[in-house]
């Protein structure tokens, strides 16, 4: 038993110290079949970051959403903390448009306050995609008629306000539309939610922003919830590209069997999730099926055909700090 994990450890340390390997190249032919049948779908885009190894390397996702969670389209890793610029992730950006304007209607880009550069709305509206970015509470913006203030101090508390046509910052650096809500924060405080957009501030954009929360909960995921991936102690980008890569197809086999298990009804379902309803995502219910038929029957377990229907699931746990009201 020794000698064997000795030889799995080997196999997958080769597997990340691997120059040949081409991440997207490889990634890119398996996502073709994941989306072979999303040609009538609106897409959600969804850019977030997370530190890993104490914070040295920050690794930038873009997921599309799918069944409340999301699958990995493409990912950069970048040294150091703190905001990055639209120039470093441009390039990412660019490959996923290229690539998706073949297998989806149409894209909307989300994305949270880390991002709310006026530069990745307008790299959205070069890229042919709608964009709905959250911006900072104390952000001015200039009215049609000319008077500018500060959002926080337009919009009473539990107030929602929709502002059409404006122009975003003390700057006027780009012309966009808000809208405006209140959640509550961890500690049950009010809490300003600010989202700019290119279509018509409303309800909905407050709506189609909630979407976002489905790249955390991945990433929760990928970390605590899954895979672990905060504890790695990789240390050159290119392996823990490389290590993306495989929790990426570990997370598209999830979704799938998460889908499998749905479609076999109550009683398979609640083989891993003993609940009259639904309590598990459509990742977990993935995972927890492979665990248990990786223990019990592996010959049991429906071979992987990376092939996801665009489900839409309501979320089953959602967090007060994104109860938007809307």
């Amino acid at each position: 038993m020794e000698t064997e994990a000795e030889s799995r450890v080997t196999l997958i340390r080769r597997w990340l110290m691997n120059s040949h390997i081409s991440v997207w190249k490889f990634y890119k032919k398996i996502l073709e079949h994941v989306l072979s049948d999303w040609s009538t779908v609106d897409a959600y885009i969804i850019l977030d970051g997370v530190m890993v190894h104490g914070g040295r390397w920050q690794i930038f996702r873009v997921s599309l959403q799918h069944g409340g969670r999301a699958i990995p389209l493409a990912w950069t890793i970048v040294e150091g903390q703190g905001l990055v610029k639209v120039a470093k992730l441009k390039g990412m950006l660019e490959k996923v448009q290229k690539f998706l304007k073949k297998y989806v209607k149409r894209a909307s880009f989300l994305a949270d306050a880390g991002f709310r550069d006026c530069d990745w709305a307008q790299l959205c509206l070069k890229l042919g995609w709608n964009y709905v970015i959250r911006v900072a509470c104390n952000t001015y913006i200039t009215m049609p008629d000319g008077s500018s203030d500060r959002l926080d101090h337009l919009v009473p508390e539990n107030c929602n306000r929709y502002f059409q046509n404006v122009l975003l910052t003390r700057e006027a650096k780009l012309e966009t539309n808000v809208s405006v809500t209140w959640t509550t924060d961890k500690d049950g405080e009010p809490e300003m939610v600010a989202i700019m957009t290119d279509q018509i501030a409303c309800r909905a954009r407050l709506r189609e922003y909630g979407r976002r929360m489905s790249i955390e909960q991945s990433f929760r995921d990928d970390k605590s919830g899954g895979f672990d991936m905060e504890h790695t102690r990789l240390q050159h980008a290119q392996r823990i590209d490389h290590l993306l890569l495989a929790i990426a197809i570990a997370t598209l086999w999830c979704h799938e069997l998460g889908e499998f298990v749905l479609k076999q009804g109550d009683d398979p379902r609640c083989q891993v999730d003993p609940s009259h309803k639904r309590t598990l995502s459509l990742f977990q219910l993935g995972l927890r099926w492979l665990k248990r038929f990786l223990a019990t029957g592996l010959h049991l377990l429906p071979d992987f055909h990376a092939i996801l229907s665009n489900l839409k699931l309501k979320p089953v746990v959602i967090p007060i700090t994104q109860n938007l009201i809307v």
